[in-house]
C-alpha cells in the first residue's frame, strides 16, 4: 500500500479541501463535550482552504529522516485565535509536548520548526 501512495505523490501530487464547522450555539454545540455531534443544520461544514501538493518524491531517504526525527506535530501551532478549544485539547497539548521532547532527545535531534518549504530536504 505504501508503494501506491509514494507512487501517487511522485506522479500526481494531491489536492485537499479543509472544512470546518463554526460554533453557532454553545448550548447545542458545546466545546467541552466531545461526545456531542454538532448538527449540520446549525453549522454546515464550510471550506477553509485548499491544499495543493505538487508531484514530488515525498518518501525520499532525506525526507523520511526529517519527518521521523526532526518535525513534530502539534495542533496548537498557530495564532491564538485558532488555538484548539475544549478539555480534550487541553490534555493533548501536554501529551504532544512530552512526546516530541522524548522523541527528539532519544533521536539526538534538535527540535526544529520549518519556516519555509526550503527547509524541507528533497
Amino acid at each position: 500500500m505504501r508503494d501506491l501512495v509514494v507512487e501517487h505523490f511522485r506522479e500526481q501530487g494531491a489536492e485537499y479541501q479543509l472544512r470546518a464547522q463554526l460554533c453557532a450555539d454553545l448550548d447545542k454545540m458545546p466545546v467541552e463535550d466531545a461526545a456531542v455531534l454538532w448538527p449540520d443544520d446549525l453549522s454546515p461544514h464550510q471550506p477553509l482552504a485548499t491544499l495543493r501538493i505538487p508531484p514530488q518524491d515525498a518518501y525520499s531517504p532525506a525526507r523520511r529522516v526529517y519527518g521521523d526525527d526532526v518535525l513534530s506535530f502539534n495542533p496548537w501551532h498557530g495564532i491564538r485565535e485558532h488555538q484548539p478549544l475544549g478539555s480534550i485539547m487541553r490534555v493533548r497539548i501536554a501529551a504532544y509536548e512530552r512526546s516530541t521532547r522524548y522523541r527528539h532527545e532519544m533521536n539526538a535531534q534538535p527540535r526544529v520548526e520549518p519556516t519555509s518549504i526550503d527547509a524541507i530536504p528533497d
